[in-house]
């Protein structure tokens, strides 16, 4: 399968990694949710740590599930690196503090 790229709210190309996110049971199920969390989020929030810039996108899919995605730069371009589905409300607390909430 290969890599996925789909355009967030701000312009920036993010590339989803699909040997990550195929791993998990549903395969491109979960490629189709983290795509749309990323096109379409909730919450979009940026986050300034040790000289690196993260993004972070929030959204229920489904109505019965949520997504936090968390994106950064690797090798010129912006990669979808980590994903965590239904993320406890502390973690969503926790980035609404460290960072800038931009949606």
């Amino acid at each position: 399968m290969e890599d996925v790229a789909v355009i967030d709210p701000l312009g920036k190309t993010i590339y989803l990694l699909a040997d990550i996110f195929t791993k998990q049971k549903s395969g491109n199920y979960v490629l189709n949710d983290v795509s749309e969390v990323i096109t379409k989020p909730a919450i979009l929030v940026e986050v300034e740590e040790n000289n690196q810039t993260r993004f972070y996108y929030f959204r229920s899919v489904g109505g019965n599930k949520t997504f936090l995605i968390i994106v950064r730069r690797i090798n010129d371009h912006w990669q979808a690196y980590h994903c965590i589905k239904n993320p406890a409300g502390e973690m969503l607390s926790m980035v609404l503090k460290k960072g800038k909430q931009i949606i």
